[in-house]
């Protein structure tokens, strides 16, 4: 190449990198470069080949030729129309894969030159060149050009195309750069649409740039609707439109922010005229070219609000319920307490006349009336039982039902109990049974309801044990706590209503079918007597077997009471 060549390359370098300065796409680019590159180096014609869209590995002839003299290179245009150029195919695809340019000195003799194949296409064709346009790594274009006569390979030609090249990668990149933004634009696009949430963005000017399919729902407005207008206009509610401006200004002209980086509830403005609240989470975003961008997601809370208005007016009406059966509940026990006391006093002049009567002392009594007497008295009985267990669940529930504890005889609380329903047991038939561990010692207790607490659980017992059944009253000690059982052969209990057996007033089934007396409070107040000595009492029973109540009291007094 003469010297006088190489200012007129540098010249085309120079005119290379100006086009690729102005250009936005490798096109638009294209055919400039091309006319500069021939003007300077003598070669007749160029085009430009592209990726195919569809297959981005294969590269097909563009319409962007020229030709010094049109026409010239007709058959060679007219094979290249269409033609598909793969991966190491012909010149174009040889320079695609190795990124590198590909000289044929001669088409005609090159068998690389596939068109050559083609009748007519290489007609007047002499040299041919494809020089590769390379973005981030990736061949984005071939350019190619033609001589009419054959010429040998060019080194200085070479490294200045492939300066070209270079300069050319640069609008490849651009083009790269803005394809990537577009489909992360559109990706991001679609990804709001898929949303379940209500997406809005405003530009500084407060106009809406954003707004997702879901906003269309929960708004009334579709996007072409919604774009362009006003958001202070559009979904914020009169009332609130003011502050909407003052708090944006606020954040524009100081950077204080109130609503920003958090997610608040508020109520929004629905198309069709009237406030519904939301739930917003609001972050704001600084462009250096476009200025701030609000982007907020809005999740409409209208039946969760309505889930929270009827859940709260439940609570109230719940609570209102409750309330009221506390005062009637008390009102309850006030009556229970006052109606036992009432009937105390005349019962206690009935028991003491017939107590008189049944002594003697008012004169004697034939087989008859003292039998008749008799039933009276175990009747009066039952009545005052029946009373002081009320008068006991109304204290319980006062709170003021208090036990005198001191050091107590076990042994004797248990003989004086065992002997208290003796009379009962045999009149049953019942074989009673009392066995006590020697040297069981003294404990802590109130001996007056501990006996009490016994002898409702022998009740008990004789109440569910056939006539002739075996009970049986035991007492143990067991490390610093002492157990006492009390054991019948009766007919059992349903394991679905032993949890229920120490619930005041709970009579189980088998009570009811066979009338079995007691107003279902004796053991609940064993329970009470029991867990007020510190201790605990359970349950063991197999329906047709039997039962065993366990009870196990602490020697001395536990700390918390």
């Amino acid at each position: 190449m003469s010297k006088d060549r190489e200012p007129v390359l540098v010249s085309l370098l120079q005119e290379a990198t100006r086009i690729a300065n102005e250009a936005d796409h490798i096109a638009d680019a294209g055919l400039p470069v091309i006319k500069a590159v021939c003007a300077a180096t003598g070669w007749n014609a160029g085009h430009l080949c592209l990726p195919d869209e569809r297959d981005r590995r294969v590269f097909v002839s563009t319409d962007l030729w020229f030709e010094d003299v049109p026409g010239s290179f007709a058959g060679l245009r007219a094979a290249s129309e269409g033609f598909r150029f793969t991966y190491g195919g012909g010149i174009v695809g040889r320079a695609a894969r190795s990124g590198r340019p590909v000289w044929s000195p001669d088409v005609a003799a090159d068998a690389n030159f596939i068109r050559s194949r083609i009748p007519g296409a290489i007609e007047g064709v002499g040299a041919a060149i494809a020089f590769p346009i390379t973005a981030r790594g990736v061949v984005s274009a071939v350019l190619e050009f033609f001589t009419h006569e054959p010429a040998e390979p060019d080194a200085r030609l070479l490294e200045i195309m492939a300066d070209v090249g270079v300069q050319l990668g640069r609008v490849a990149d651009r083009m790269a750069a803005t394809r990537a933004l577009l489909f992360g634009a559109e990706r991001l696009e679609r990804v709001l649409d898929s949303c379940v949430e209500a997406f809005v963005a405003m530009d500084e000017g407060g106009m809406i740039t954003g707004w997702n399919a879901a906003a269309e729902k929960v708004f009334g407005l579709s996007k072409e609707e919604a774009l362009g207008r006003r958001l202070a206009d559009t979904i914020v509610p009169p009332r609130y439109r003011e502050a909407h401006h003052l708090g944006v200004g606020r954040f524009l002209t100081t950077g204080e922010k109130r609503v920003l980086d958090n997610r608040i509830e508020i109520v929004a403005w629905h198309a069709n005229g009237y406030e519904f609240p939301i739930e917003l989470a609001v972050w704001a975003v600084q462009d250096a070219m476009q200025g701030w961008s609000f982007n907020a997601f809005v999740h409409d809370i209208t039946d969760r609000k309505r889930t929270e208005d009827a859940l709260r007016a439940a609570y109230e009406h719940e609570r209102e319920a409750v309330s009221r059966l506390r005062e009637l509940d008390v009102v309850k026990s006030d009556f229970v307490a006052t109606v036992s006391h009432e009937f105390r006093t005349p019962l206690t002049n009935v028991i003491g006349h017939l107590e008189v009567l049944t002594s003697g002392d008012a004169g004697e009594l034939n087989p008859a009336q003292t039998r008749m007497l008799q039933v009276i008295g175990r009747n009066s009985d039952r009545l005052r039982a029946l009373i002081e267990d009320l008068l006991t669940i109304s204290k319980v529930e006062a709170g003021v039902f208090d036990l005198e504890l001191v050091r107590t005889d076990l042994t004797e609380v248990l003989v004086a109990a065992h002997a208290a329903v003796e009379p009962r047991a045999k009149r049953r038939d019942h074989r009673l049974g009392l066995n006590v561990a020697p040297r069981l010692g003294a404990i802590d207790a109130d001996p007056e309801q501990l006996e009490r607490a016994l002898v409702n659980l022998l009740v008990n017992a004789i109440n569910f044990t056939p006539d002739g059944g075996l009970i049986e009253l035991t007492a143990k000690p067991d490390g610093d706590q002492v157990v006492i059982t009390v054991r019948d052969t009766g007919v059992g209990i349903d394991p679905a209503e032993q949890s229920q057996l120490f619930t005041r007033f709970f009579r189980g089934t088998f009570a009811v079918r066979e009338a079995v007396q007691g107003a279902g409070l004796g053991l609940a107040i064993t329970k009470t007597i029991v867990e007020g000595h510190g201790g605990e009492v359970a349950v063991d029973s197999v329906v047709g077997a039997g039962t065993t109540f366990t009870v196990r009291i602490p020697r001395e007094r536990p700390l918390w009471l």
